[in-house]
């Protein structure tokens, strides 16, 4: 039996992400699965040590991560960062966050890992650290570019959240309203959901229906509130349903009842428009259960669905059933995976 090894950034070192790291690893429930923890060896033991937690990790270097070489069932891939502040965000724990993205996705690139999962970080310290990107998403893919075979071709990627009921796909992402007003259009909607019914089936995720989101309200209502739901929208469906005839695409739906429609259970999942619009209502039934699922990596990736919680930090109070839910998910992605290739 092949033992999944999965790949646990720690986030930002300042927040809680070594705390709900270290806490999930602790469950029995993954007991049997190799987890291989990025940070900083020293840090994480004074963390558990803060929280009363026992430390059962062994230290091993980036080196020592190999394809096929036998590891401990917890361990550390120790990445030495700067002088950190418990609970307050700063230049070092951004660099400190992106080294160990850097290391965990070029491990698991390069075969030695099964799946990514990340723990949040703060895009500010993220970006004060010289790391321009938006969010993890972005970033990801930008060192999958770096470490493939073709530098010259950026991967196509979508971000999804997954909760049991209900799979949301963003069509744009940390967007600006306007931006996304200037960026929805056929091709942009074409190329998304593409990936959609391409990536969802390499992971043993039903897609058969798939639901459309509009951008304005009741979808444009057939022009008197807005053209870009016929303009820009409808065409991307269309060209969509010609290229893969057996799915059902329907939309542009109104945004007020298509997430109700499709929890319980007329779609297999929906194409929203911007961050909010799928964010909210998959917040609202799964918070703390929804993961975020990087679609069109050449690796699978989770994340937890909050952010670094500055003020909990080192506390012992921080909450882990989004980590948990974020390693089950990348355990059954990967047995998907799996799956489809035999």
């Amino acid at each position: 039996m092949i033992v999944p090894r999965l790949g646990v950034t720690i986030g930002d070192p300042a927040g809680i992400g070594p705390e709900i790291s270290l806490l999930s690893a602790a469950e029995t429930e993954f007991s049997g699965n190799c987890l291989v923890l990025f940070g900083d060896y020293d840090q994480l033991l004074d963390r558990a040590t803060a929280i009363k937690l026992p430390f059962q990790f062994e230290r091993i270097t980036f080196e020592e991560l190999t394809a096929g070489t036998p590891l401990p069932e917890r361990c550390i891939v120790d990445v030495p960062a700067g002088e950190i502040t418990v609970g307050t965000g700063s230049e070092a724990s951004g660099k400190a966050a992106a080294q160990n993205i850097i290391k965990c996705a070029e491990a698991c690139l390069r075969g030695a890992l099964d799946a990514i999962v990340t723990a949040p970080i703060n895009k500010k310290c993220f970006q004060a650290a010289g790391y321009h990107f938006p969010g993890h998403t972005e970033f990801l893919a930008h060192l999958a570019q770096t470490f493939s075979q073709t530098p010259d071709k950026s991967p196509e990627i979508a971000m999804a959240f997954l909760t049991d009921r209900l799979k949301v796909v963003l069509a744009t992402i940390h967007d600006s309203m306007q931006t996304v007003i200037d960026t929805i259009s056929p091709e942009l909607i074409f190329r998304k959901l593409s990936i959609i019914l391409t990536e969802f089936p390499k992971l043993r995720l039903p897609c058969g229906r798939v639901a459309v989101a509009g951008l304005n309200p009741h979808a444009g209502e057939e022009g008197l509130m807005g053209s870009e739901d016929l303009m820009n929208i409808l065409p991307g469906i269309i060209e969509a349903r010609k290229l893969f005839p057996k799915a059902v695409i329907e939309g542009p739906l109104p945004g007020d009842t298509i997430f109700f429609r499709a929890y319980r259970g007329e779609f297999d999942v929906v194409l929203a428009m911007y961050h909010d619009q799928g964010l909210a209502p998959v917040k609202l039934i799964g918070f703390g259960e929804s993961v975020n699922v990087t679609l069109g990596l050449p690796v699978i990736r989770t994340s937890v669905d909050h952010g670094t919680a500055y003020e909990l930090a080192g506390k012992g109070t921080a909450r882990h059933e989004s980590m948990n839910s974020a390693i089950r998910w990348a355990l059954r992605l990967i047995e998907g995976r799996r799956l489809n290739h035999e």
